[in-house]
């Protein structure tokens, strides 16, 4: 069958011979290993120091909770988030400036992208407190 070729423009049988080959393989085993660099950095002491310290920071409560709805999250299981990913921010991963703490719901919402991160960062630009 014939086909006109997205790459080359050109009409050919079958795939265009000039169009470069992705390899698989090779992709899928850079994601594999930055995955796992992740996964160790995540169970490692400099992570859990770290994250002690953002926690005590922030107080144990969900900064997202406490500006916006002026709720704080009594025992709720709290997370650090990394403002900007640690796939594209490798070396800000320990950077308090990088990191907020939040709850299960505020957590998944910023992993999908509801807040942006300069919204995050003014936010812990300032000591956590209750508005009256």
């Amino acid at each position: 069958m014939l086909k006109a070729c997205s790459y080359c423009g050109r009409i050919h049988e079958g795939e265009c011979p000039n169009k470069p080959k992705r390899n698989y393989k090779q992709e899928h085993s850079n994601a594999s290993a930055s995955r796992i660099k992740e996964r160790k950095f995540r169970s490692s002491s400099e992570w859990q120091d770290c994250r002690a310290e953002v926690l005590d920071r922030d107080k144990h409560q969900c900064r997202l909770c406490l500006h916006e709805d002026n709720y704080i999250s009594v025992g709720e299981r709290l997370d650090v988030h990394h403002i900007e990913p640690l796939h594209s921010a490798w070396r800000k991963r320990t950077k308090h400036s990088n990191l907020i703490t939040l709850c299960k719901a505020h957590h998944h919402k910023a992993d999908h992208g509801e807040y942006k991160a300069e919204y995050l960062k003014k936010i812990i630009s300032t000591p956590p407190t209750i508005k009256k």
